[in-house]
């Protein structure tokens, strides 16, 4: 048991000094610990990327409204046919019908 201790301080002794320990120290804080570390850097640039496309996919819907807004606003007949279709708006004497189609399992 003593030759074993006495080998493993011997090692110690050799190769661990003061600087890598403080090297390998400032690296562990540097990846893992930190708040700005490099796990957290990777963490915010995967949210940063989805934030964008969610910015791409939200400025599309916005295109798409302005222009269906656009000719609404352009056209007597489109407004009418638009809230017939999507608020199923009728006048007095008609009746609305509502076809489904039924999925296939």
């Amino acid at each position: 048991m003593k030759n074993i201790f006495s080998a493993s301080w011997r090692f110690i002794k050799k190769h661990v000094t003061l600087m890598r320990i403080l090297v390998i120290s400032f690296l562990f804080i540097m990846i893992f610990v930190d708040e700005n570390s490099f796990v957290q850097s990777f963490l915010y640039d995967q949210q940063i990327h989805g934030l964008k496309k969610e910015i791409q996919h939200y400025q599309g819907v916005i295109e798409e409204s302005k222009t269906k807004l656009n000719e609404l606003q352009s056209n007597e007949k489109n407004l009418e046919k638009f809230a017939r279709e999507q608020y199923l708006m009728k006048k007095d004497n008609e009746d609305i019908y509502i076809i489904t189609e039924e999925e296939q399992k």
